[in-house]
This record gives structure tokens, C-alpha cells and sequence, in this order.
């Protein structure tokens, strides 16, 4: 039997590493083939692969099922495997198998796990999270490109852009996958190119999907994260989308962002300097994203209303009526 200070070093290290370990981690901690089988027998460790040994009194979680597959072939999360480890807006739940990925060369044999093998894996398109090496950012995104649908395909776009990851950056590494032939980078390029010069990502996929739900000719002034300032250009409240001219500010009241003691404290002293300043907040949940149209004639009503009462714009008012009636 190993000695009690050589276990509790290999227990240590392995407890870094989703209680899971190899042979060859447990051999750099004086633990010898003999002595992992003896602690296997004593029912201290448990193999889960080939190789691959946890201490039982681990739970089982999907990263140490994660991390265990990239042991056995000495692989990369990958696709939508990574995409739960990076916490993609929209990818975040593990797949009901671990996916990785390896050179062409390796053993693609792995049970319970989706194995993809490439050509092209070089070390910039691999980092650690967790202690468990994954694709970056800009290769998932290139790799998921083909099974997802276009809204999540831009989401995924959306969070890579807000983690601030640059643009350039993933322009460049979509270049050299698009060159190697492979299927995803062209979608991923198309989005990309168009955010080059200074885009303005959406601070979450809620607000893009309230701002898809106001895409109305009479509501084009709307104005992403705006700002608010008094008369001394002092700043007084953000809002995720609003109308200017009407004074008018569109919240996302996501449960999210908008449940708790702290949240209605801020939303509420928020309504009120708001209302010092003359301006409506008007708040839609997720429930108005499923129901576009009837949300936008509702805000192009509120917008008439505030308009007229404003008397700002009559012109635009009998343009509004006229659209509504």
C-alpha cells in the first residue's frame, strides 16, 4: 500500500482535477501501477476509463466525465461540449455525451463519448478551463457554425464579442479554418466582417430579441443602450432601448436581471429620476418575444400618445394615425 503523505499528494492533485487522475499523474506522486490497483480493490478509486481513475469519494459531475474522455485519447473539448464550458449564451447545458476532439491519428474509440477527429488542431485553438483543455471561443464558434440554426449561430457571436474577444481575432482564425476547407468558418466570416468598424453588440440576447420585436419603419429612431442625461449633461438612468423624440425608454424586465430586493431598488430609483426628466419606461418580458407584432403596434401606440401629449411632432402623430388605423 502506498504511504498515507504519497496518497493524500495524489488526492490532492487530483481533487484540482475533478477527482479524476491517470496513471502516469499518479506515478509523478510515487503511486505505482500495484499500488492504483490495491486502491482500486479497497474501494478508494474507481476506474472510468481506460487509464483514467477517480477517487470515489468524488461525485460524478458531466466536466469529470469530460475530463476523463480527454484523458483516454489525450483530446480537446470540443462543439457543444465546450460551448457549456465556455457558458455560450443559449449552449450552456452539457450534451448528454462528452464531445472532444483529437488529432486525425489518435484512437477514436471512446464509449459514451462523441469523438471528432482534424487535420488542423494547433495550440492557439486550445486552452484550459476548469483544468480541462478545450477549444477557444473562435474555434467553437467555427465548429458549432453547421449544426446550429442562424439566431444562435449570431448569439453565440453576440457572446463571444461581449466576453471581449476581438473581432480581428476571430476574423482571422474563421480565415485560416475557411483555408483548411472546413464547413463553419464562411458563416461565422459573413457575421464577423460586418463588425469590423466599431459594432455595438447588444449587452444580451433578450435585448436583440426585444429590439427584433420594435423593427417598425415609424419606430426607426430607436436607440440601443441608451443614455440619459439632465440639462447639465449629468447622467441619469440607461435604458436597453428607447425612443428619444418621445421620451420614451424600453426596459427588457427579465426575471433574470430584474428579481430581488437590490434589482427593484435600482429600477425603482431609476423610474423616478427618469420621470424628473420627463420620460416613460415602458417593460416588455420574454413573453412580448414570442407576440412581435402585437408588441410593436402597442409601443407604437404609447409612442403616439407621448408624442401628442408632448406636442412635439404633429406631423408624425397624424403619420402614426393614420399607419394605425
Amino acid at each position: 500500500m502506498p504511504k498515507r503523505t504519497e496518497t493524500r499528494a495524489v488526492g490532492e492533485f487530483a481533487a484540482s482535477r475533478h477527482g479524476t487522475f491517470t496513471l502516469s499523474q499518479a506515478a509523478e506522486h510515487d503511486i505505482s501501477r500495484r499500488d492504483v490497483a490495491r486502491m482500486e480493490r479497497n474501494g478508494v478509486i474507481v476506474c472510468v476509463r481506460r487509464s483514467v481513475w477517480r477517487f470515489a469519494s468524488q461525485p460524478v459531475t458531466w466536466r469529470q466525465e469530460l475530463y476523463a474522455a480527454t484523458l483516454e485519447v489525450r483530446a480537446a473539448a470540443s462543439h457543444f461540449s465546450a460551448a457549456a464550458l465556455h457558458g455560450i449564451d443559449g449552449l450552456t447545458e452539457a450534451p448528454s455525451r462528452p464531445e472532444v476532439i483529437c488529432h486525425h491519428s489518435a484512437p477514436v474509440r471512446v464509449e459514451g463519448a462523441l469523438v471528432r477527429r482534424t487535420r488542423l488542431l494547433p495550440r492557439n485553438d486550445i486552452m484550459m478551463i476548469d483544468a480541462i483543455p478545450c477549444t477557444t471561443l473562435a474555434r467553437t464558434a467555427c465548429d458549432l457554425a453547421p449544426l446550429v440554426d442562424c439566431d444562435q449561430l449570431l448569439r453565440m457571436i453576440d457572446h463571444i464579442q461581449r466576453a471581449g474577444a476581438s473581432m480581428a481575432w476571430l476574423m482571422q482564425r474563421a480565415t485560416k479554418l475557411k483555408r483548411a476547407g472546413r464547413r463553419g468558418p464562411p458563416e461565422v466570416l459573413d457575421i464577423v466582417r460586418r463588425r469590423l468598424n466599431g459594432y455595438r453588440v447588444p449587452d444580451s440576447w433578450f435585448e436583440r430579441l426585444l429590439e427584433a420585436c420594435l423593427d417598425s419603419p415609424l419606430l426607426g429612431d430607436i436607440e440601443r443602450q441608451h443614455a440619459l442625461r439632465d440639462v447639465n449633461g449629468l447622467f441619469v438612468a440607461r435604458f436597453d432601448l428607447a425612443v428619444p423624440r418621445a421620451r420614451l425608454g424600453i426596459e427588457g424586465h427579465s426575471r433574470s436581471y430584474h428579481v430581488g430586493e437590490l434589482a427593484e431598488r435600482y429600477d425603482e430609483d431609476r423610474d423616478l429620476r427618469s420621470a424628473q426628466q420627463g420620460w416613460e419606461i415602458a417593460y416588455l418580458g420574454f413573453a412580448a418575444t414570442r407576440s412581435p407584432v402585437a408588441v410593436c403596434r402597442d409601443i407604437e401606440l404609447i409612442v403616439e400618445r407621448r408624442v401628442s401629449d408632448l406636442g412635439l411632432d404633429k406631423s408624425a402623430v397624424r403619420q402614426l394615425r393614420l399607419r394605425l388605423t
